[in-house]
């Protein structure tokens, strides 16, 4: 039976596969990011997720893979990419800063530590931090 969470990666693939990259090694897969165009505002894209298996660390496949991302939706004449992390994971937020994100600051917010806090932004209890980069 699947689960909601391994169906919604059959999703992206199946929907937004021209948004949607994998990384492969061997002919296995080590890495992927998950995106796609707001239907809501076509200049807009929206990183659901980016992933590098633990091993593959550290060898910019994640970069790769989201200036592969970038690169597409550019073309597509997109201004805006937004996604959203955990206030505790460190390491996406180091890596999205220094990729030229910027954290959202607005009256929703409360800075924790170095980053910008939406409170329950996913429900109570749910913190996440509002990244966002804007394209030329």
């Amino acid at each position: 039976m699947a689960t909601e969470r391994n169906s919604i990666y059959h999703l992206f693939t199946k929907f937004f596969s021209n948004t949607s990259f994998v990384a492969e090694e061997d002919h296995r897969m080590i890495g992927f990011l998950l995106g796609f165009i707001s239907q809501d505002n076509p200049k807009e894209a929206y990183i659901h997720l980016l992933c590098v298996h633990p091993r593959f660390r550290g060898y910019g496949i994640a970069s790769k893979l989201l200036k592969e991302f970038i690169e597409n939706v550019k073309r597509k004449n997109i201004r805006r990419i937004s996604l959203i992390t955990k206030p505790i994971n460190k390491r996406a937020i180091s890596f999205y800063k220094k990729h030229g994100f910027k954290d959202y600051k607005g009256p929703e917010t409360k800075k924790i530590g170095d980053v910008n806090v939406f409170k329950g932004y996913n429900g109570e209890g749910e913190d996440m931090v509002l990244f966002e980069k804007f394209v030329k």
